[in-house]
């Protein structure tokens, strides 16, 4: 049971109102999440920020998604994962991305394409980034992607820190 009531006690500016019902619609994958951060409008105001920071970084969204469900799993976040799991299928991640990453063989399996995000994400999330990994994602992406790619995966950590804090991981 969530630590946080969904329902929002704060009154809240236009501006902050637009953001809080951009991010907490079903298509952000995140609603519980941000439900419970808008007790704290400010903070939750420039998570949202974040949020759509994910949204404008030049990620294609199957690979956005594709880190968010290595997250989701590595964090043993159930709420997440369920959450993510149709919205990635609708951005074309594919069902042995999914699967591979559900039963935690990911990125053995995979295609070198569709392994190389999961494989980046995992050595985010265990502090263990090789520089081999490194080289072989700014070969794909370059620089800026690399960097997308971390912002992205350590978006989503905290996302999923805060979800087990609030007690939203099996929600």
């Amino acid at each position: 049971m969530s630590r946080l009531s969904s329902t929002l006690n704060a009154k809240l500016s236009p501006e902050i109102q637009a953001k809080y019902e951009s991010v907490t619609k079903s298509a952000s994958g995140l609603s519980a999440t941000f439900q419970a951060l808008f007790a704290n409008p400010r903070a939750a105001s420039g998570l949202a920020g974040l949020h759509e920071a994910i949204g404008q970084i030049d990620l294609e969204p199957w690979v956005t998604y594709t880190v968010a469900l290595t997250v989701a799993h590595e964090r043993e976040n159930i709420a997440l994962w369920d959450s993510f799991v149709p919205l990635a299928r609708e951005a074309g991640v594919s069902e042995a991305v999914i699967d591979g990453i559900s039963a935690g063989t990911g990125p053995r399996g995979l295609l070198p394409k569709e392994g190389i995000w999961v494989h980046f994400a995992q050595e985010v999330l265990r502090d263990k980034m090789r520089d081999s990994t490194w080289v072989a994602t700014t070969h794909l992406v370059g620089d800026e992607g690399a960097v997308a790619l971390a912002f992205t995966a350590c978006y989503y950590d905290m996302m999923a820190r805060l979800n087990r804090t609030f007690a939203l991981e099996t929600a």
